[in-house]
């Protein structure tokens, strides 16, 4: 079972530190249970014996799909709204990422990489436990103190109700399990103390009819799931414990139910696709993961006074709609005169484009060419810094069990001390760890 190592945890923490950590619909405990019950049930159904075989495989993308935060606060978000698209300037919807898991899991069967068909099937099993979150659905854009989310799925488990949903993709399942969502918060109400009936949609609202790409909110008692007491009307009104937990009870038992029907679905698929005589579909197009990396450096930089050997370090991290950002610290390995007046190393900061170029030779090989331009601040023999604006490609490619590699060609505009700007070109080679959509 592949479960994330210390050091990819920690690159996490580092470099995603500064993305707020929104929107988590269940708890990764949460999702564990809840793919665990979804497993049970439905090889209790009679589902393939593959599906037992690669049970860690498939809890281990149901957990992991909130762990990745990089690739989560990159490029989808877990919101769905089943009646039109939501409107996001930096990251798609949980259904474009439904989509492309599915593309990943069935491609991984083809090619007889099972443990990965099923990662990515947990994966997207997490996002079809999302859609029975009334604030994924109506949508309300929230943070870690959604009473919803932090009331706890696992204490519903010992009491679901059985619930049979035939085998379906994981389209039809977020589709049908988001709408199910949608309409209880719509059409059911809870009993208070007094006998008053309180609408469930008091504590989800809806968007405006005329925004039907926005996002609605919280209701007139506001973010209070799970409370004794909300005000209503004007009037505080108590609210039986009991009530809250059926209605957590049905969610859970949906969020169940649909999850296994999906699995056992991908199961039926991967059966068809990995028979012998199965029909062959050629490799798609090389698609480079959202990645965090750290790499040791080495190469040559050159200018009109000579070439020199330098290394360093680069860190990396991906930025929306397929960009990214890195940040290069270089040492030179040699000096000459101080009359020369050499760069000897420093900072530069580049932006990465999207892929020029996507090359996948085989199934478990792929290169991406990008460009790269940035700013520098280069230190001098004799002190100081000065200027530069590097623009380049950069070559990369994943070498497998976390290890990557780049080659970079950079022109390098410079302004020397005390002369006009100067020219240069630099080569490095990277290697070093990565962190991508695991």
């Amino acid at each position: 079972m592949r479960r994330p190592m210390p050091w990819r945890l920690l690159l996490a923490v580092l470099l995603c530190g500064a993305f707020p950590l929104r929107a988590e619909a269940f708890t990764v405990q949460d999702h564990r249970a809840l793919t665990e019950a979804a497993l049970d049930a439905a090889v209790a159904a009679g589902a393939q014996a593959e599906l037992e075989a690669h049970r860690d495989s498939v809890v281990h993308g149901a957990t992991a799909e909130d762990l990745n935060l990089h690739v989560k606060w990159t490029g989808w978000h877990h919101f769905y709204r089943p009646e039109g698209a939501l409107s996001s300037a930096l990251r798609r919807g949980s259904e474009e990422r439904v989509r492309a898991l599915w593309e990943d899991a069935l491609e991984a069967a083809r090619n007889g990489d099972l443990p990965r068909a099923w990662d990515r099937a947990g994966h997207l099993a997490h996002h079809l436990q999302d859609m029975a979150s009334p604030p994924h659905v109506v949508p309300v854009n929230h943070g870690l103190t959604d009473r919803f989310e932090r009331y706890g799925a696992r204490a519903s488990l010992g009491r679901l109700p059985r619930r049979e949903v035939p085998p379906m993709s994981g389209t039809d399942a977020q589709r049908a399990l988001a709408r199910e969502t949608l309409e209880a918060v719509r059409t059911e109400s809870l009993a208070t103390e007094a006998g008053d009936v309180l609408p469930w949609s008091a504590f989800w609202s809806e968007p405006d009819a005329a925004s039907p790409g926005a996002f609605g909110g919280y209701g007139p008692v506001g973010n209070a799931f799970g409370l004794g007491e909300v005000r209503w009307k004007g009037r505080v009104r108590r609210i039986p414990p009991e009530a809250s937990a059926v209605f957590m009870d049905a969610r859970v038992a949906s969020a169940v139910a649909y999850s296994g029907a999906f699995l056992a679905w991908a199961a039926e698929r991967f059966g068809e696709v990995t028979a012998p005589d199965a029909a062959f579909v050629a490799l798609r197009g090389f698609q480079p993961s959202p990645e965090l990396s750290l790499e040791l450096l080495g190469g040559i930089y050159s200018d009109a006074l000579g070439a020199a050997p330098v290394a360093g370090l680069r860190g990396s991290l991906p930025l929306p709609h397929g960009l990214g950002l890195s940040v290069d610290w270089t040492r030179g390995l040699e000096g000459g005169a101080a009359l020369r007046s050499r760069p000897v190393g420093g900072w530069a900061f580049a932006v990465l484009s999207p892929p020029l170029i996507a090359w996948r030779p085989s199934y478990a090989f792929g290169v991406d060419v990008r460009a790269s331009a940035g700013v520098g601040l280069r230190a001098w023999e004799g002190g100081g810094t000065r200027l530069g604006v590097p623009v380049g490609l950069r070559a990369h490619v994943p070498l497998g069990a976390n290890f990557v590699a780049s080659t970079e060609v950079l022109y390098q505009g410079l302004r020397p001390p005390g002369v006009t700007w100067a020219h240069g070109f630099s080569w490095c080679l990277g290697l070093g760890v990565a962190l991508g959509d695991r």
